[in-house]
């Protein structure tokens, strides 16, 4: 667990090195494309913080817009000011019949200790191997490291369309809550 810590941890400095070096759309390192907007989100099937399967239609049966956010591992400082970020404005986001899901390739223990440790009232999915992270084109690959979701928001509407994509987060993770809260009411607006 401690050289897994240790990894991650490095990892994430490395993507936030590089996102902080790069041009100002990170997700350029990703090795896929993002989907495109209002086009159907790519499909999943993970395991969450609970040990249930939680797929892309369990979540919009809810009727809910659902903010499904990658980041690269828990318990680094980005990855924990974030989700505390996104648990202190999560009552704002259910107010407005939305929903928050973490996804990264920690395993399910990890994010499951995670979320424990900092009291977070939403859950986050395990994408083990990255499958879904390339899917949403969030893959990162660093050798030495392995690969691990880049730091990016998607907003997903209750009819499964991903609505709008924040690629820029790392620059902007004590505010990024904030933002993606406003647009996501901004696009419930135009429907």
């Amino acid at each position: 667990t401690t050289t897994t810590t240790t990894t991650t941890a490095a990892a994430a400095a490395i993507i936030t090195t590089t996102a902080a070096t790069q041009s100002p759309q990170p997700a350029s390192a990703a090795s896929q494309a993002l989907p495109p907007l209002n086009s159907p989100a790519p499909p999943f099937s993970l395991m969450n913080t609970n040990g249930k399967i939680i797929t892309l239609d369990t979540l919009t049966s809810t009727t809910k817009w659902t903010i499904l956010y990658f980041y690269p591992g828990a318990f680094t400082s980005g990855c924990t000011i974030e989700a505390r970020k996104f648990q202190e404005d999560l009552p704002l986001f259910q107010d407005v019949g939305a929903q928050v899901v973490g996804v990264s390739v920690d395993s399910v223990s990890k994010n499951s200790e995670f979320c424990s440790s900092e009291g977070l009232d939403f859950f986050m999915l395990t994408d083990e191997g990255g499958k879904v992270s390339k899917a949403y084109g969030t893959s990162l690959s660093i050798p030495g490291f392995g690969t691990f979701s880049n730091r990016q928001t998607y907003i997903i509407d209750p009819q499964k369309n991903v609505r709008w994509v924040f690629v820029d987060v790392e620059s902007r993770i004590p505010r990024h809550s904030k933002e993606v809260l406003e647009k996501l009411k901004m696009l419930q607006q135009q429907d």
